[in-house]
């Protein structure tokens, strides 16, 4: 058996812990790696609730002793209103020190726990919070009476993409290549042409209404990175303007909303500008003089990479629109349940659904237009290739015709040569025949021959035969078994 941990001795003393949902052991040890990772040691969240009597706003920034005071107050009649928002560390500009656990949420484990207690959050939420990054399922509970139950309980992750200023302009994104980590839909996009990046993050919501005391209670954690503070802000900013609004009371899951509103314009900005990326590549590719270019193996190396990674994040993105629709489609059936079918929330959670539905078409669109333009790249490659062949195959026809008039003049020369091996012979021969009595006749007609009254007549000529037919006779045997033997020796 696992050993006990803080975290499973506190899931198991909650009152909404469902063992036959969650298995305490699994959920604690998720919990323990969410808190090393990414709890903060001091707190430092956003709280927004409205007063009971007064119905004045009250928006202030707590510490962990704040955030212990605040959950204290009004316990037996909450505020109408009360919500949490915890982010990680926001740079209000880019001179803010960073401190060294700024990646972390401004929450620590202690008030965590507070804040869950308070805020009744479900076990399958935290669950699921402690591995946001991975698929998560929602839930849309009613606690109580069939009809103006008690209890509306709702959670969910909304998946965002947001364009973003490029931070990388010093730097040619060498840490961050196409085709390295851009190649993983999880991370973020670069967008060259258009000078921004395209990156995600999750929303963990977990809203709670009790219609008998007339209280809503939500926890917002955001996981957008902190130098971005403007768009984290932004749905916290807009739930105060809202509650500030005094035309008309808000309806009490009117923070569902503000959510999906702010995350659907985020979603279209982005793809807005993946669209106009996909635009220049293809107008690039279909420029005729490209195929020209010494660069064009730059480019189509580069091109393939940068595309290839659209395609990954491009697909990820209906996966991801996907689930914001399915999201907004079961929140609108949980109010239909609920008989608040004519409510003005209802008409606008099904206008979102409708905008959701366009934004998750035009992704397909843009997934459709990504294969198309790949193709068209796949299709410069192989005409490029067909002409670098083509040259290849001329060039190697050109050496094979050099190579055929080098193989002539070669055998032009070997006949030359043998014509002159077959003169050179004959010169050999004829000398081996002539050279034995050249020789014999120079020695005969020297002075202390001449000189000799025998031999210098004409009748001692035999003497000049005998030493000459039989030296030559030898000499040209010996060249003859001698070509034999060398003969004998070549392979």
């Amino acid at each position: 058996m696992a050993p006990s941990t803080p975290w499973r001795r506190f899931i198991r003393a909650q009152s909404n812990y469902e063992p036959q949902i969650e298995y305490h052991e699994a959920l604690g040890k998720a919990l323990d790696d969410f808190d090393a990772l990414l709890l903060a040691q001091e707190t430092s969240i956003w709280s927004v609730r409205t007063d009971r009597v007064t119905r004045q706003l009250q928006e202030v920034r707590l510490e962990s002793d704040e955030l212990s005071a605040r959950l204290a107050e009004n316990v037996d009649e909450p505020p109408p209103h009360d919500f949490f928002f915890v982010n990680r560390y926001l740079r209000k500009s880019g001179q803010d020190p960073v401190p060294e656990d700024g990646y972390k949420l401004r929450i620590s484990t202690q008030d965590l726990r507070l804040l869950v207690s308070h805020c009744n959050v479900s076990a399958s939420f935290l669950f699921a919070l402690s591995r946001f990054y991975l698929p998560n399922g929602r839930s849309f509970q009613c606690y109580g009476d069939t009809i103006g139950s008690q209890l509306w309980r709702q959670w969910f992750f909304l998946p965002v993409r947001v364009q973003v200023p490029c931070s990388d302009k010093d730097k040619p994104h060498k840490t961050s290549a196409t085709g390295s980590n851009q190649m993983n839909p999880f991370h973020y996009l670069h967008l060259p042409d258009m000078d921004v990046d395209i990156r995600g993050f999750q929303l963990a919501i977990h809203v709670s209404h009790d219609t008998l005391k007339e209280a809503t209670t939500a926890v917002c954690f955001n996981f957008m990175d902190g130098r971005w503070a403007r768009i984290v802000e932004e749905p916290q900013n807009r739930i105060s303007e809202a509650l500030r609004d005094p035309r008309t009371p808000p309806d009490p899951m009117f923070v569902h909303l503000v959510w999906l509103t702010s995350i659907t314009r985020w979603w279209n900005h982005a793809l807005h500008s993946v669209n106009e990326q996909l635009i220049v590549y293809e107008g690039m590719l279909q420029e005729e003089n490209m195929t020209e270019d010494s660069s064009v193996n730059g480019f189509y190396n580069e091109g393939s990479k940068a595309l290839h990674a659209m395609a990954a994040h491009i697909q990820r993105y209906g996966t991801e629109l996907d689930s914001l629709e399915d999201t907004s489609a079961e929140l609108a059936r949980w109010l239909h349940t609920l008989q608040r079918s004519r409510s003005a929330l209802l008409t606008s959670i099904e206008q979102v659904r409708s905008q959701l539905k366009a934004t998750n078409a035009f992704v397909k669109e843009q997934e459709k237009k990504t294969q198309n333009i790949l193709a068209l790249l796949f299709n410069r490659m192989q005409i490029t290739n067909d002409r670098r062949m083509e040259a290849i195959l001329r060039a190697t026809q050109q050496e094979a015709a050099y190579s055929r008039q080098v193989a002539e003049r070669s055998q032009e020369l070997t006949e030359e040569m043998k014509k002159d091996s077959v003169a050179m012979k004959t010169i050999a021969i004829m000398t081996l025949f002539f050279l034995p009595a050249t020789s014999f006749a120079a020695v005969l007609a020297m002075p202390f021959f001449s000189g000799n009254e025998y031999l210098s007549n004409v009748t001692a000529a035999w003497v000049w035969v005998i030493l000459t037919i039989p030296t030559t006779a030898v000499a040209y045997a010996f060249y003859h078994f001698w070509r034999k033997h060398e003969a004998g020796k070549s392979p």
